[in-house]
């Protein structure tokens, strides 16, 4: 029996999967290498930064942090055809800027207190317990909302849905940006350059894991702080 004959490229995952002995790793580390090398050097790599970015601001679970972290650790890893640091930081900065913007004028035209989730039971007191802290201590509120992935997003349109001063709110908010990205970048400048030495790849694995766990901690550390303070009973006093 005759068999086509297939296209080195569609062969080449299976003759990589299928190598035998020790070597089977290196050659699909090597392709994941590359790939992840042209990826990086290309404008395209910026746009899809940006754009995650900005929708990161209301659906948390895009990956925008570890994108960040990670081109940044692929710098400093494999330095060469890789997009500058200034691009991926101007272009995190103003996705994630144009997106919270994007969150809180969407809070403030879809109502969000009519969102069954948010106006019954656990959702309602989350919602009062938001709106009591942006009139208390609006501008450390949002501003530590930015570190934490969900919290963010619930700030973000609850300030946009209680009526907090656009204005106000962008400035605390590019300045927590500015904070965040950096926060992002020194974490991969750190995967990078210890581990890049070693395994561009392993150093950006680590990296963006790293930034992962650190997120967690600071969701926990928020929580903590909500208790040990009962930022959760405060009174209405203005700032």
């Amino acid at each position: 029996m005759l068999t086509p004959a297939l296209p080195n490229a569609a062969l080449a995952p299976v003759l990589l999967l299928t190598a035998g002995g020790n070597g089977g790793w290196m050659p699909i580390s090597q392709t994941i290498t590359e790939w992840i090398h042209s990826f990086a050097g290309s404008p395209l790599a910026l746009s899809i930064l940006a754009g995650l970015c900005f929708t990161d601001a209301f659906f948390p679970p895009v990956p925008a942090e570890s994108i960040v972290i990670g081109l940044t650790s692929w710098y400093f890893a494999a330095p060469g055809n890789v997009v500058p640091l200034p691009g991926i930081f101007f272009c995190a900065v103003i996705g994630a800027t144009l997106g919270d913007s994007f969150a809180f004028f969407l809070g403030s035209r879809i109502h969000v207190q009519r969102i069954k989730s948010w106006r019954e039971g656990k959702g309602e007191r989350a919602f009062a317990r938001t709106a009591k802290l942006l009139h208390k201590r609006g501008t450390s509120f949002i501003f530590a909302a930015r570190f934490v992935p969900g919290g963010r997003v619930a700030v973000n349109m609850c300030a946009g849905a209680t009526g907090f001063p656009y204005s106000r709110f962008l400035r605390t908010d590019l300045a927590a940006v500015i904070c965040w990205v950096a926060y992002g970048m020194c974490i991969g400048f750190a995967s990078g350059s210890i581990l890049g030495p070693v395994n561009p790849l392993l150093a950006t694995v680590v990296g963006m894991t790293g930034g992962v766990i650190l997120s967690l901690l600071l969701d926990r550390l928020v929580d903590w702080l909500q208790r040990r303070f009962q930022w959760g009973h405060l009174d209405s006093t203005p700032e």
